[in-house]
């Protein structure tokens, strides 16, 4: 099967070539942060209510093509892991989000990721290309001053150096991912988002980890059947905290991470937004089914 790279900074994958509505065009086009900007929460919510969603790849992302179909093409999204198929995430998205050419994989020196929320690429000429985001994997290939030479899909091209590390300074990894997520809060929530434009609560503990160069599951059921097991009186900052159906016996439906003091930061539900939430509360206590940790 043919592999191929993401080309926009934000690619939306869909459940099918018919989930898109009229409003969605600028997601299609590759233009996540307007199109999420311009949907009223009403919209945002049918996302989530009409199934339209899988998941969402960034730039570079890697993708397996099984099949294309009228300028779309079924992938599997390799960078996220999903325990129904060893290839990856699987999703719609259209082909000209995609590289023309397959995979070839750059000689470098490291493998990067983008740590602040929103960095400029830019081209040879250190020309801007266009805004990337937060999770972003590059391969550097130089160290250049304040730059970092770095290989994508569209050729060899800058990032600086300062949107590669981690600025908040703390002792674990746990801790250092919890600074990170506090400063989305209040982002509106988006169904299947893994991105500063919008998170659903699986796809921030996703990206948070990925910064850390941690691989985690994309889904929160997933992730719950993974990673260390932690008993609750051994909850450190950086823990995620599964919530199931059924008074926690049935389909694990939401993820947070343990900030410390009995409380979580998570990106709520469809129609709110990334929040602080108590675990006694009434809508987490009688779910709470299990604790992993991946940073250590």
């Amino acid at each position: 099967m043919e592999k191929r790279r993401v080309i926009v900074p934000v690619a939306t994958l869909w459940t099918s070539p018919t989930a898109p509505r009229d409003i969605d065009q600028l997601a299609l086009d590759g233009d996540t942060k307007r199109w999420v900007a311009g949907m009223t929460t009403a919209e945002t919510i049918d996302l989530c209510d009409s199934k339209r969603l899988e998941t969402q790849a960034v730039f570079n992302d890697e993708v397996i093509i099984d099949h294309v179909e009228n300028g779309w093409a079924k992938v599997y999204l390799t960078s996220q892991k999903d325990d129904a198929d060893e290839r990856g995430y699987a999703g719609w998205v259209p082909t000209k989000l995609l590289s023309a050419q397959g995979v070839t994989d750059a000689k470098g020196i490291a493998d990067i990721h983008i740590t602040t929320p929103f960095a400029m690429l830019y081209d040879e000429q250190q020309k801007p290309v266009f805004e990337i985001v937060m999770g972003t994997e590059l391969t550097e290939l130089a160290a250049e001053g304040d730059w970092l030479r770095v290989a994508t899909p569209l050729g060899e091209g800058y990032v600086p150096v300062k949107s590669t590390t981690i600025a908040v300074k703390k002792i674990t990894a746990g801790e250092q991912m919890v600074a990170m997520a506090r400063q989305f809060l209040g982002l509106r929530y988006l169904w299947a988002g893994i991105s500063p434009y919008g998170f659903d609560c699986s796809g921030l503990m996703y990206t948070l980890h990925r910064v850390q160069g941690l691989e985690i599951p994309r889904d929160a059921d997933d992730q719950r059947n993974n990673g260390q097991p932690v008993k609750p009186e051994n909850l450190q900052a950086g823990d995620l905290l599964f919530f199931a159906y059924e008074h926690g016996k049935g389909f694990v439906h939401h993820v947070g991470m343990y900030i410390g003091d009995g409380q979580m930061i998570q990106s709520r539900t469809p129609g709110k937004q990334v929040d602080i939430a108590k675990l006694t509360e009434m809508r987490y206590a009688p779910e709470f089914v299990a604790a992993r940790r991946y940073w250590q």
